[in-house]
C-alpha cells in the first residue's frame, strides 16, 4: 500500500504547482518575473538520490508526460526536460556522497538545467523569441530562488520518507 503513495504524493504536487500560482500571488511580484513552481521535480529528484535513480527517471518520465499533456502544446517537452534533467543529476550521484547540501545544489541544478532545455526547445521551435540574457533575468533567477525556499522546507521530511520508501522497497525484494 505504501507504494501508491508515492505516485500519490506527486500527483498532488503536480496540482499543488498551477494552484500556488494564484495562492501565493506570485504573478502580481513584478511583472518582468515570471515565477514556476516546481514541487514536483524537486521531489522527483530527491526521489532519485535517495530511492534510486531508477524510480527517479521513471517518475520524471512519467509526470514528464502528464505535465505536457495538461499545460502544454507540444507534447514531449517536459517529459524530455524532466527525464534527461533526472538522468544528468542521477550521473553526478556516482562521484558525490549525498547530504543535505548536495541534494540542495542537486535539486537546484535540476531546475536550472529543466528551465534550459524548456527554453532552448521553445527557440529552436520558434514559439519563444527571447535573449538568454533576458530568460536568465526574467524566470531562472525568481525560478531558482522560490524554488529554493520551497526545497528547503521540503528536504528533511522528503528524505525521511524516501529513506523509508528504499528500505521497503529492498524488504520486498
Amino acid at each position: 500500500m505504501r507504494k501508491y503513495i508515492l505516485p500519490a504524493l506527486l500527483l498532488f504536487l503536480f496540482i499543488l504547482e498551477s494552484m500556488s500560482v494564484d495562492f501565493f500571488g506570485l504573478h502580481e511580484i513584478s511583472e518582468d518575473w515570471t515565477i514556476v513552481p516546481r514541487y514536483m521535480l524537486i521531489v522527483i529528484v530527491l526521489c532519485a538520490i535517495y530511492t534510486s535513480p531508477y524510480v527517479g527517471l521513471i517518475c520524471a518520465m512519467l509526470f514528464g508526460f502528464l505535465y505536457d499533456m495538461v499545460y502544454t502544446e507540444i507534447l514531449g517537452v517536459y517529459l524530455f526536460a524532466f527525464g534527461v534533467s533526472v538522468y544528468i543529476i542521477s550521473g553526478i550521484l556516482r562521484f558525490v556522497n549525498t547530504n543535505y547540501l548536495i541534494s540542495f545544489i542537486l535539486v537546484l541544478l535540476s531546475i536550472t538545467i529543466t528551465e534550459h532545455l524548456v527554453f532552448g526547445i521553445h527557440s529552436l521551435i520558434g514559439t519563444i523569441q527571447m535573449l538568454h540574457s533576458e530568460f536568465l533575468y526574467m524566470r531562472v533567477v525568481p525560478t531558482l530562488v522560490f524554488n529554493a525556499i520551497i526545497a528547503l522546507i521540503l528536504l528533511f521530511p522528503v528524505k525521511l520518507f524516501m529513506e523509508r520508501l528504499a528500505i521497503e522497497q529492498k524488504d520486498e525484494l
